[in-house]
């Protein structure tokens, strides 16, 4: 009786033990594959796509109209955000349209500071869509408050979290850097596991400025992507003024410092410091020492600086067109 109760407790031990070792192999397995599963999610990066919808460069699509001005749609962590409007509705709303972009669709439009170039379409994605949020400036407030005050603009402080990965900074330029004694610009950002990622309007507070300051700002230690507006222009730079078909233009136009801008004429960007090859070379190798692996030269850049551009960055220089869609992140091919 006695050694079968022991043959029982030895059979009953084993049974536990042999659980026990089950129960500990499943625990290893489903660590091992969850931790597998989260490290396959933490290296993979955080996809999105940047595509040009307005500007006056060569067209990647074709029937889009070109302007002097800047337009990007940016669709990253879950939100589709306009950044700039471009100086004409009507030409923002063809090239939308033709891109199959419906401003019912966005979540977001920031306007980088308050030139017609960068704010003259904004009426056209109000009429659409009069619900859709809209952050500038102080400047920008004011000036389409005057137009239509229930127009639903807000003014950011110093900068503004959208979401985890997405955030908006205000810079304030220099003296005589987009108006007499400069003006505040915002540029939006976006943080990738490759690193930060950064849209400029004109760049007036100056390249190097906003990539330092939201490299210290958000405590990343480098750069991934730059596109924008540099303020390197040469002296003499003429851009062609559209058509002012709508009311809304010829109001924004009536409120810019430079009384000489007329519809459908050239005029010349004021530039008080154009800047030497040397200059502009030590600022490419600035921003390469910060990281950068691409570089998206828009307006406001000029023909001899992105030469330059070019032949620092070689392959990872990439000429902006109208139309462009460029994925985030970039294929290592490219």
């Amino acid at each position: 009786m006695k050694s079968k109760t022991k043959i029982e407790n030895i059979t009953t031990g084993n049974m536990v033990y042999g659980n026990f070792l089950l129960i500990l192999c499943l625990f290893l397995f489903l660590s091992l594959f969850f931790r597998q599963q989260a490290s396959a999610i933490e290296q993979q990066e955080n996809p999105g796509k940047l595509i040009y919808v307005y500007g006056d460069r060569d067209l990647e699509t074709p029937d889009l109209q070109r302007a002097f001005g800047l337009v990007t749609l940016v669709e990253f962590d879950g939100k589709r955000i306009l950044f700039d409007t471009g100086g004409d509705g009507s030409i923002l709303q063809n090239n939308m349209n033709k891109m199959g972009i419906d401003p019912k669709s966005l979540d977001l439009v920031v306007i980088s500071h308050h030139h017609w170039e960068m704010v003259g379409g904004v009426d056209f994605l109000l009429q659409q869509n009069p619900n859709l949020r809209v952050i500038s400036t102080n400047k920008v407030v004011s000036l389409l408050k005057g137009y239509h005050k229930e127009w639903h603009v807000e003014n950011i402080g110093q900068s503004l979290k959208i979401t985890p990965n997405i955030f908006v900074m205000k810079l304030k330029s220099g003296f005589m850097q987009g108006g007499p004694m400069g003006i505040e610009e915002l540029h939006l950002i976006l943080k990738t596991k490759k690193g930060l990622v950064i849209l400029e309007g004109c760049g007036h507070p100056g390249v190097l400025k906003v990539v330092t300051e939201s490299m210290t700002q958000l405590h990343e230690k480098k750069m991934y992507l730059l596109s924008g507006g540099t303020q390197l222009l040469d002296r003499g730079h003429k851009v062609m003024l559209s058509s002012c078909d709508s009311e809304f233009h010829k109001y924004v136009l009536g409120k810019m410092p430079m009384k000489s801008l007329q519809c459908g004429q050239q005029f010349s960007i004021p530039q008080p410091h154009p800047y030497s090859d040397n200059e502009v070379a030590h600022i490419a190798n600035q921003l390469i020492a910060t990281g950068m692996q691409y570089i998206v030269p828009t307006l406001c850049t000029g023909e001899r600086p992105e030469k330059i551009f070019a032949n620092y960055f070689h392959e990872k220089y990439i000429s902006q067109k109208l139309g462009l869609s460029i994925p985030l992140p970039l294929p290592a091919t490219l």
